[in-house]
């Protein structure tokens, strides 16, 4: 079972439909498809999975089929977790470097591996963080869909 699946998908917001999906275990373990069956096989039985935006957007277009590929994972967003673990960041978008112009389609595989190295980042941030500070945020937020999966994985 992997711990920890990153996923993006690319969706057309006018007919929900996805276009396109990327998912990451590591830095080689990654998936960029079109089909959603390869994409469902890859995400199988995680624990979490994470990315960019994860609550609002990957899992409203595709909830369905993601729960039934990985029943029991957690979601972890990155986007929620960068303004409460790095304040004085004045944006918390990911950085598409690899767009070269900005009519491109995005790579959602390329995303994924950005919503890991950002993830790294978090945790090392939350692990920087008073005992005290961990134990408030934990409180405060627990209960909340955007933090919830993160605070139950850094316990």
């Amino acid at each position: 079972m992997s711990e920890i699946v990153f996923i993006d998908l690319e969706a057309n917001p006018s007919t929900r439909q996805i276009l396109d999906h990327g998912a990451a275990k590591s830095r080689e373990e990654l998936l960029h498809t079109t089909s959603r069956t390869e994409f469902c096989a890859f995400l199988k039985d995680a624990k979490y999975l994470a990315g960019h935006n994860i609550v609002e957007h990957d899992l409203k277009y595709a909830a369905g089929f993601i729960t039934a590929s990985a029943p029991h994972a957690k979601a972890i967003d990155t986007l929620y977790l960068s303004p409460l673990l790095f304040p004085k960041k004045p944006y918390h978008a990911l950085l598409k470097d690899d767009k070269l112009q900005t009519e491109e389609m995005s790579n959602p595989a390329n995303d994924a591996l950005k919503s890991m190295e950002l993830f790294h980042d978090e945790m090392n941030a939350w692990h920087a963080l008073p005992e005290s500070m961990r134990r408030i945020y934990g409180e405060l937020l627990g209960n909340d869909r955007h933090f919830s999966g993160f605070l139950d994985y850094a316990e």
